[in-house]
């Protein structure tokens, strides 16, 4: 592959049949895209076709540039991929937010839209207001929604095709919040926005762990390469992004919680009660975050991440 890449100046048949492999090893890690009938062989050939026509040149580019022998190329194609499916499945899970929005607001008594002929027609707005459509910032919008209490985020597991936005109830309180706070009426793609910003985790798609045979496959000897060292660098990156995704979805309060959970007496001084409130709000809290975090194979990182990145947050208060 590195040879024919170097000969003809662009990607031959060996290195479009090994895009055609990892392509099939990648999209099984990110469940979110899976067909309703699952994988089929026409929906692999558009897969690929898709993304030979969006990253063919970039991906020779960062190939002549990079790649130094077989195993490297390799490498880079695999994380060409991996990040061009992964932005596939952020859309995806956008569009389910959206989707799974516009199911509440129907079904809930609390929100109507606007009936046709009155300006805004076809927004949502709070039942029984009047109030013009909204058209300001999202900051105070993201706020009024971080300010709902008690909102539940179901449980999040490798099964789950989508990381949760959070259980009906309390997607009904922050949208009437969010709508209390605009004043007017909202399309739902505005909506989407604040459910996003608020709840970030959702467009972390679902990745499942590749078996340990796979795993080693990716091992290319006990010192790394400098492909292999961006490539760490880039793990090293994720956590962080995932992690600051978490952090964000907590509470002022919760991210000074979070180095006293293991720390009862720290945890009483820190809100002002007794032992066992102190434990029941450890309690909750260490369920939403091992909701968040999820049961990935960088678990142990991302969770160390966040302790760090809140204890940060403890230090300045």
């Amino acid at each position: 592959m590195f040879d024919e890449l170097h000969d003809l100046g662009h990607l031959g048949p060996e290195c479009l049949s090994l895009i055609n492999k990892l392509i099939r090893e990648e999209v099984g890690r990110l469940p979110v895209l899976t067909p309703p009938a699952g994988w089929q062989q026409v929906d692999l050939e558009d897969l690929l076709g898709d993304f030979l026509v969006d990253r063919l040149e970039p991906v020779t580019a960062n190939l002549l540039a990079l790649a130094t022998d077989e195993d490297s190329v390799g490498k880079l194609l695999r994380t060409s991929i991996r990040h061009w499916l992964i932005d596939r499945a952020r859309k995806t899970a956008v569009g389910s937010v959206g989707r799974s929005l516009t199911s509440m607001l129907k079904d809930s008594d609390s929100f109507e839209t606007v009936p046709a002929g009155a300006e805004g027609a076809g927004r949502w707005r709070l039942a029984g207001s009047t109030a013009p459509p909204w058209s300001g910032p999202l900051d105070l919008l993201v706020e009024a929604a971080h300010a709902v209490p008690n909102v539940e985020i179901p449980k999040w597991t490798s099964d789950t095709r989508r990381a949760p936005v959070a259980d009906r109830p309390s997607m009904e309180a922050v949208a009437q919040a969010v709508l209390s706070a605009t004043a007017g009426s909202m399309e739902v793609a505005q909506l989407v926005e604040v459910f996003v910003a608020r709840f970030p985790v959702v467009l972390d798609p679902v990745v499942v762990a590749l078996p340990v045979d796979e795993i080693s496959q990716l091992t290319f000897g006990a010192q790394m390469s400098p492909e292999e060292a961006v490539l760490d660098a880039e793990g090293d990156a994720q956590t962080a992004s995932v992690a600051s995704l978490i952090v964000d979805m907590l509470s002022p309060q919760e991210r000074l919680m979070v180095p006293h959970l293991e720390r009862p007496g720290g945890l009483m001084r820190l809100l002002g009660c007794g032992r066992s409130q102190a434990y029941h709000h450890a309690t909750r809290l260490k369920e939403k975050l091992r909701q968040l975090v999820g049961d990935g194979d960088d678990v142990r990182s991302v969770g160390s991440e966040v302790i760090r990145l809140c204890g940060g947050a403890a230090e300045t208060r």
